[in-house]
């Protein structure tokens, strides 16, 4: 072929605004297109397995780190918190405005709660361990929670509650054995105990003792075990406010009378704090004290051994609902001798409604 025909085919192509680069990119293009397409949809596939994989790792590693976090220890068993208090303070919540119209001086302005190992003796709570023991031996629930009232003669039986003053007259038992079962010393402890923790909180809290008073709801010996429920009430772990359960309460305490980690494990007591659960582990003679609003969300776990023992306080402004203490006399109203605990008049059987057997399950 001649130099003019070749300079007029490649101006022909030219015209077509190719090159032969272009030409031979095309061509290759066009070779490769379906199965590079197809890879890149793999490639695709197999990134976003990967980032959804990365991301459930990290929500994994977040939640794992979260839940490890999520619990502070306030007071440990093996912890001994002797002189002030250990406490913390949180913001009041609404449920004491009316409390404060009709208690100004008395109703919690300051809120929060505390623990302390040293307001009450080891003596006196190996004194009042032994009283509770005494006490529950008479009944015990066919349940996980047993519970006993020195004011009132409540004590746990089966699946629902007797009196126990009751419950000993219809045993026949002497009156030598009566004397055994509670004595003068026991009540002198337990007033002495009661009413100095009452002062203890109403320092603690800023307020005057004098207007605090043990509260008519339930101050109660209580015995937790790892029986199964029997009832709904037995369901004692769920979280709950004490004064949605009694609007009279203004303030809680609880007296342990057993160890966790040596008489029992699981069962330890956690406020539900907003960015974690605030622990505190039970140990003889510890105190734990707190404003019994809903600021102060709590429950307590399970026992998965052993046994619990608490003396379980709440105490309250209104001196219309002060709990008397009891009181070995005689009335001479009554010839029996299960009279001896009362003050006045005999004591009766005494069955108590669903709603203050839930009370008495959800206190602590």
């Amino acid at each position: 072929m001649s130099s003019d025909g070749f300079n007029r085919r490649e101006r022909v192509v030219n015209r077509n605004g190719d090159t032969n680069e272009e030409n031979v990119s095309r061509v290759v293009s066009q070779e490769v297109s379906p199965e590079s397409t197809q890879n890149q949809s793999i490639v695709k596939r197999v990134m976003s397995l990967m980032t959804l994989s990365m991301t459930i790792l990290v929500m994994v590693y977040y939640t794992t780190q979260c839940n490890d976090t999520k619990e502070l220890v306030m007071a440990s068993a093996t912890q001994s918190i002797r002189g002030s208090p250990l406490g913390r303070q949180v913001m009041c919540s609404q449920d004491y405005t009316e409390d404060r119209v009709r208690f100004p001086s008395c109703a919690p302005q300051r809120c929060g709660r505390f623990v302390s190992d040293s307001v009450v003796t080891q003596s006196e709570a190996k004194h009042l361990l032994s009283v509770a023991k005494r006490g529950l031996s008479l009944g015990g629930s066919s349940g996980p929670i047993s519970a006993l009232d020195l004011h009132t003669g409540v004590l746990s039986m089966a699946t629902n509650f007797v009196n126990i003053y009751e419950l000993m007259e219809r045993t026949q038992r002497k009156e030598e054995d009566l004397k055994e079962l509670f004595t003068e010393k026991d009540l002198k402890v337990y007033r002495r105990v009661t009413n100095r923790i009452r002062k203890t909180i109403a320092i603690h809290f800023g307020v005057p003792s004098a207007e605090l008073y043990l509260s008519v709801g339930p101050t109660i010996f209580a015995r937790h075990t790892t029986k199964r429920p029997k009832t709904k009430e037995d369901v004692y772990w769920g979280r709950h406010v004490d004064k949605r359960l009694n609007k009279c309460f203004q303030f809680t305490s609880v007296l342990y009378l057993a160890t966790y980690g040596s008489d029992f494990t699981g069962e330890r007591f956690a406020f539900m704090d907003q960015m974690s659960n605030t622990t505190i582990e039970p140990k003889l003679g510890r105190l734990s004290a707190y404003t019994s609003g809903s600021e102060n969300w709590h429950f307590v776990e399970r026992v998965t051994s052993g046994t619990r023992y608490t003396l379980l306080m709440a105490f309250t402004c209104d001196p219309k609902l002060a709990k008397k203490y009891p009181q070995i006399i005689r009335p001479q109203t009554c010839a029996q001798p299960l009279c001896w605990l009362y003050r006045v008049g005999c004591p009766t059987l005494n069955i108590l409604k669903p709603k203050q057997i839930k009370l008495l399950h959800n206190l602590d």
